[in-house]
């Protein structure tokens, strides 16, 4: 009895170990983008997360260019949800943050940035 409790002991282990190393990067890989200033300043190449609450996706895309990042974070721009197509209206709110606004008037998706480390 004692060794069955102790093979599944060291087989949960070596599941739980598994899964933890296939996890992809960490929270320390992604940058909040707070302010339209922070989207101004991303450039082509850079990398960057979608979020979006109505499908519960997140879709990772690299920037094509400077204004196409700058555009996310544009007040009374329109950016697509890539999974669900969901249309959201960029809104700034007091103290410059950005937030992006669905037809209901809820916050729906917030974007990041991958900072390149792992």
């Amino acid at each position: 009895m004692k060794t069955l409790r102790l093979f599944f002991l060291v087989a949960g282990l070596a599941v739980s170990a598994a899964s933890t190393s296939w996890a992809g990067p960490g929270l320390q890989h992604w940058q909040s983008l707070r302010t339209e200033n922070d989207f101004k300043n991303l450039k082509a190449g850079d990398q960057i997360a979608i979020v979006c609450e109505a499908c519960k996706s997140v879709s990772v895309e690299t920037l094509g260019s400077a204004e196409q990042g700058a555009a996310l974070g544009k007040e009374g721009a329109t950016v697509e949800c890539p999974a669900c197509k969901a249309k959201t209206k960029v809104g700034v709110r007091e103290g410059h943050a950005v937030v992006w606004i669905d037809p209901k008037g809820q916050e729906a998706m917030f974007i990041v940035k991958g900072t390149g480390t792992k």
